[in-house]
């Protein structure tokens, strides 16, 4: 009986913390992974291809290592930031481009679907 009331005391404890801890972890852990899965490597790719460039250059140069090491750090540090502005911008900038684009296509189907004015001979 002992024995029982221990394991029940158990089980409510690490629900209580550990297992809502983990929960809350598991929920947030799992969509993030899958969005650094879809976004993370073709970010580390497009790091790659503008960092290694880079790095080649200066290393073929002949410059120190730790200088070379700083140098593509800080270019690598610049794209990161830009492609972290980008990803932050695009929710709220692509509503308003697709609204823009529809917009700029009917105006110009209401356009080519009017008559001609009077007067106004068309165009052979």
């Amino acid at each position: 009986m002992w024995l029982a009331v221990k394991a029940l005391a158990l089980r409510w404890v690490l629900r209580q913390s550990l297992g809502g801890l983990l929960g809350v972890l598991l929920m947030v852990a799992f969509p993030l992974a899958g969005i650094l899965k879809v976004v993370g490597i073709p970010l580390l790719i497009v790091l790659g291809v503008v960092g290694l460039p880079v790095l080649l250059l200066l290393a073929a140069i002949g410059l120190p290592l730790l200088l070379v090491v700083g140098a593509v750090s800080v270019v690598l540090a610049a794209v990161t930031a830009l492609l972290g502005l980008g990803a932050a911008v695009l929710p709220f900038a692509l509503p308003v481009i697709v609204i823009a684009l529809v917009v700029r296509w009917v105006v110009r189907r209401r356009r080519s679907d009017s008559p001609p004015e009077p007067g106004v001979e068309p165009a052979s």
